[in-house]
């Protein structure tokens, strides 16, 4: 039985599908869940699943999916201890054993404010994570509104926000070296003006990072992409309970540190997939005789342009299957060239 499971449900099916998680046959216990959708559809009325606990929401839209939303669900088994919920200095969490999913959404009130924010909200996080015994960070998504747009300065809004996270990093370099978690960094579509939200997972166990050798370290990037490089792993290994975890980060058509492909979104999908299947090699290499498959991954893919739908899902397709599950969302990637961006994770007992 999974230790640790990830599901995409659709927002109106909710309820019985929690329900029958709970009261199943090998019943499991919601450790985390986070909703995606328009901005209209996730700060309506929720269902009462969602509203019994300020689960982050993320105003990206849902592209080509018979559903308004998607509520990405982790669960664990019902045999593990009762998952705990409470909320450290703005930090929410729901923590159980050795896991822990937590989470904080911050206004920015101005946007001069971004850098102050992303440090204080990572701050936070790690914070809540030693307090809860789980003070190694395993993956973190962030979203943030306008994220290629100007902020202090005239510098672009996700440079800002990784001068934020870097200073944070240093501080609490105890917690993140040289274990450095998978990330990503997505940005809402234009025009949409909603908080910066930060969710994570981790654990009292570190995970192994990952980097992939068709492309340089994310940290080590030149100064041309910022005053501070990103700080993630491309993936990462994790122990969890007696499985392995894999997290794969927000992976995009980039080699070495460059761009490719310009403005072909079904090249810039296949050269994506590349990437992926780099990491799954990498897997197998630091695990001699355990074979990672794409079949074993749950992708959610972010889709610029709302209309290059069809050629990235038939890119995904064409490589990996019809039947390989994958959510797809309208964000903005975090470079101007960049128009498509797929992140993975997958578990399997040891």
């Amino acid at each position: 039985m999974s230790h640790l499971q990830l599901d995409y449900i659709a927002l109106e099916a909710l309820e019985a599908w929690v329900q029958a998680l709970e009261s199943g046959a090998a019943p499991r216990q919601v450790l985390g869940m986070t909703v995606f959708g328009a901005a209209d559809t996730i700060n309506s009325p929720a269902p009462a699943r969602l509203a019994e606990r300020a689960w982050p929401r993320v105003a990206l839209p849902v592209l080509g999916h018979d559903t308004a939303a998607w509520v990405e669900v982790w669960s664990v088994p019902g045999s593990a201890p009762i998952v705990q919920h409470g909320e450290i200095a703005g930090v929410a969490y729901a923590r159980c054993a050795d896991l822990a999913f937590t989470w904080r959404v911050t206004p920015l009130p101005s946007q001069d404010l971004l850098l102050q924010a992303t440090q204080q909200t990572y701050d936070a996080l790690f914070s809540a994570m030693r307090q809860l015994g789980c003070q190694h960070p395993l993956r973190f998504w962030n979203y943030l509104p306008d994220i290629l747009g100007a902020g202090q300065g005239e510098e672009e809004r996700y440079r800002i926000f990784n001068v934020g996270r870097h200073a944070s990093f240093l501080d609490q370099a105890a917690m993140v070296n040289p274990n450095p978690p998978a990330a990503c960094a997505l940005g809402h579509p234009e025009g949409v003006a909603e908080p910066l939200t930060v969710y994570a997972l981790a654990s009292s166990r570190p995970a192994q990072p990952i980097e992939n050798p068709r492309q340089m370290s994310a940290y080590l990037y030149p100064r041309r992409y910022g005053a501070r490089s990103p700080t993630f792993s491309r993936a990462a290994l994790a122990p969890v309970g007696d499985e392995e975890c894999v997290f794969i980060s927000g992976t995009a058509s980039i080699v070495g540190h460059e761009t490719v492909h310009l403005n072909d979104v079904q090249a810039q999908t296949h050269e994506t997939l590349n990437n992926i299947e780099a990491l799954l090699e990498r897997f197998r290499a630091e695990r001699p005789g355990k074979v990672w498959r794409t079949s074993e991954l749950h992708l959610k893919a972010y889709v610029r342009h709302a209309a290059d739908l069809p050629l990235v899902r038939q890119a995904v397709q064409q490589r990996l299957g019809a039947d390989v599950p994958c959510v797809y969302l309208q964000a903005v990637v975090c470079r101007p060239d960049l128009l498509v961006e797929i992140e993975a994770s997958a578990a399997r007992s040891h």
